[in-house]
């Protein structure tokens, strides 16, 4: 079972290969790659198996540790699902994108990420 950051189910959606580190990129592949096989997660608001190689990983901490936390509650509100709680992955990204992706809400929750023009960019080359 993969532990997934509640806002990872946005990254994961948007994630292009772009501006990130090697190291990252080749994680954040590998995790997709399994989350494409429906996996069971476990949505927590802390560090995941995608933070393992991210500069703001700290070890046991993360460095934009409140901003993301508040990333995390605002998905989890929006999509009425609880943190440390599982679902397999195809329910709750059928569900993301249904509810936040589709809605354009995807700004709403992280408009102030560094990673916010890229997405917009991915979401404009989706429509």
């Amino acid at each position: 079972m993969l532990k997934i950051r509640a806002h990872h189910l946005l990254c994961t959606e948007n994630f292009v290969n772009k501006g990130y580190s090697e190291d990252f990129s080749k994680n954040m592949s590998e995790v997709i790659k399994k989350l494409r096989e429906n996996s069971e997660v476990k949505l927590i608001k802390d560090l995941d198996d995608i933070c393992k190689h991210c500069l703001e990983n700290l070890g046991d901490y993360c460095k934009s540790n409140e901003k993301v936390k508040n990333y995390d509650e605002k998905v989890l509100k929006i999509l009425n699902l609880s943190s440390d709680e599982k679902y397999f992955w195809n329910d709750i990204r059928t569900l993301t994108c249904d509810i936040i992706f589709s809605k354009d809400r995807r700004e709403e929750i992280c408009k102030d990420c560094q990673w916010n023009e890229l997405c917009k960019e991915v979401e404009a080359i989706r429509r």
